[in-house]
This record gives C-alpha cells, structure tokens and sequence, in this order.
C-alpha cells in the first residue's frame, strides 16, 4: 500500500497521528478517505466538517447504509503568537521562498519553538474530534479517515496546515509579500504585472545592421576571428537522468501515491535489461 502523503509534512501529520493512536485503527480507516466514503467536505475557519457514508452491518441491526458526521480541528494559536511566528518567517528569505512555492521548511519548526509552540501535532492534545458513530474508541475509523484525507490535502496545499492552526492562508500570503524577496515571488506567482504585450508578428524578423566600410574576401568566408584548433570534450551529467529528477517525486501530473523518480528508475532498468537481451 502506498503512502498516504507524499510530502514530509504530510507523512509527519500521519506519524504524529499514529505515535498517540492505534496503527492499526488508522490503517482501517484509511479506506474512508476515498472520495467514494465521503459525501460532503468542508473547511471552515480551521476545522473540518465531513459526512461519510458507513457500512451495513445486519449483525448489529444495521440494514441501511448510514452517514456519519465528522469533525476534526486542531488547537489553534493565538493571533499573539502568530505575529511573533510570522515577523520570524519573514526575516529568513529562504523559509519566504519555499511558502510562495507550495513547500514548507523542513525546520519550520524551529521558528516554532521560540514562541513555545509547534506547527505539526505532537500529542492529542492538539486535536479535538467528533463522530456520531456508536464506535466507543475515539479516534474512529472515520475520523481516521478524514485524517489521512487530510494529510494528503496538505500535499496539494500546505496554507491549509496554517489554517487548522488558526491562520488563515490570505492573511499568511499577505504578510510574507511584504518583504522585498515575498513581493517579487507572490507577483511571480499570482502573474501580477505580466500583461500581454501586442506584437506585429509570431515570428523572429532579422534586425538590418549597416554594413562595415570596408569588407575584405578572407574575412567574409573564414570571419574576423579565427576558429579555435580543437573543442574540448563534453563531460558527462554529474546528476543521471536530471530531466526526470527536476520534476520530483510528485510532479503535478502524478496522481498515484508511490514516487514518480522510483518508478522511472524502475522502468528505465527493465527497459535496459530488455534491450541488451535483445541483442
């Protein structure tokens, strides 16, 4: 089975999780993340409301498929220790850079600590959790589940971490774009300032330049400069299949869980083996 999240905070929300609950419980609820269990999804305000569709059971007087609601939030900070995290977020231009790009620092943490705080879950403490199932253990299966759905949104949208934290995304871009460096990459990102710029024509037109006073026959055929003796040799990639690797292992085109560079390296080795045996 494929990991549920294919970044390392979403793989640290899930580790967290299973530090303080049953591992077990966890990976049976890992089918009710699916979008065939979950009816209805809503985040607001940093929690999370969720109806998924449960399982008709006849031995317990079950014979109807039923819905049960769902909600999961975690602690959230205060706006006083959100202005102290974010004044220190926006002095490291390198934590400003990989925000504006979708990834989180991976000492983020760090940042957190001097305010006497954390950003990813260390305890159960930082939850507070409903379902209406008549499962007596808390989490569920279905909270379970709305966990893992969650872990893998962080993958596509790592704001929505600050957002079960309290802070709302927009107020986190805003703040980062006020530095020189969040400025240019939030404008970058958002496209401001690109406007479309009218042309006379899709294709490159030669630029006339005036011609030199005097042209002499040798210069014409073997040009001004002579050409060097010898080309050095092309040295070899020090990074091997660098084009596969710059995407990463979850490009934007890759939908399934494992690693997109895994299953490249895979396929280009049974591609290799299969062309020698041809031989």
């Amino acid at each position: 089975m494929g990991k549920a999240a294919k970044t390392w905070w979403g793989q640290k929300f899930i580790a967290a999780l299973e530090d303080f609950t049953d591992s077990g419980r966890l990976q049976r609820g890992r089918s009710y993340s699916t979008d065939n269990r979950i009816k209805h999804w809503l985040v607001h305000d940093g929690k999370v409301e969720a109806k998924l569709r449960g399982n008709v059971n006849p031995y317990f007087g079950v014979y109807k498929e039923p819905t049960y609601k769902v909600s999961v939030q975690m602690g959230h900070l205060s706006a006083t220790q959100w202005q102290a995290i974010i004044q220190k977020l926006t002095q490291r231009a390198s934590f400003i850079a990989k925000l504006l790009l979708n990834e989180i620092p991976e000492n983020i943490e760090t940042v957190f600590a001097e305010t006497g705080v954390h950003l990813l879950p260390n305890s159960y403490k930082d939850f507070k959790v409903t379902c209406d199932c008549p499962d007596y253990a808390v989490p569920c299966k279905h909270i379970a589940g709305v966990c893992y759905r969650l872990a893998g949104l962080f993958d596509q949208d790592p704001f929505l971490l600050f957002e079960m934290r309290g802070l709302a995304p927009e107020k986190l871009m805003q703040e980062l774009a006020k530095s020189p460096l969040g400025k240019v990459l939030s404008d970058a990102k958002s496209g401001a300032g690109a406007g479309w710029v009218p042309v006379d024509s899709y294709y490159t037109r030669p630029i006339p330049t005036d011609l030199p006073q005097a042209i002499a026959i040798k210069h014409f055929w073997q040009g001004q400069q002579p050409l060097p003796n010898s080309i050095e040799p092309a040295q070899a990639a020090i990074i091997p299949a660098m084009l596969v690797k710059k995407g990463g292992d979850s490009p934007a085109f890759w939908q399934k869980q494992g690693s997109f560079i895994d299953v490249m390296g895979d396929f280009y080795l049974r591609m290799r083996k299969g062309i020698l045996k041809s031989f």
